[in-house]
């Protein structure tokens, strides 16, 4: 079932040799232009093509000092599209990060001096690996499950 995969740039291959990193999806979206597509009517995005976008960390850090709110917002946005992307969209979706991800008994961004509040979105799902990279698997309906 596709899925957000919760990812660090430097995971992803590339930069990291074939073989090496988790597969990057090659068409590459900002998290900007994503949440627009979310909320058409209709989709303009290829079927059965992943995605890859960039930029969650720059939106939420751009919304301080309420970052808590943003995040809220973005979740609605998300689990309201959910059935089109599973239904219409059926890839996956990975959500690149540039800082680390951090869990504790929440899922955190580690940017420096300040932990970004991903998990207000994507809940605190379990770390998993695939070729010896962690990533964090969400369902498109943000339960902490694939």
């Amino acid at each position: 079932m596709p899925s957000y995969y919760l990812v660090e740039l430097r995971h992803l291959s590339p930069p990291r040799p074939a073989g090496q990193g988790l597969p990057a999806n090659r068409l590459r979206i900002g998290f900007l232009d994503f949440l627009r597509e979310l909320k058409q009517e209709t989709f303009s995005l290829a079927q059965y093509e992943g995605l890859l976008v960039e930029g969650l960390e720059d939106v939420l850090l751009a919304s301080r000092p309420k970052m808590e709110e943003m995040a809220h917002q973005i979740r609605r946005i998300m689990q309201h599209s959910a059935p089109d992307l599973e239904q219409v969209l059926v890839a996956d979706v990975q959500v690149v990060f540039h800082s680390p991800l951090e869990r504790g008994h929440e899922l955190w961004v580690n940017y420096p001096g300040v932990k970004l509040p991903i998990s207000r979105i994507f809940g605190s799902p379990p770390k998993e690996e695939e070729f010896g990279v962690p990533y964090y698997r969400v369902s498109f309906n943000l339960s902490s499950g694939p």
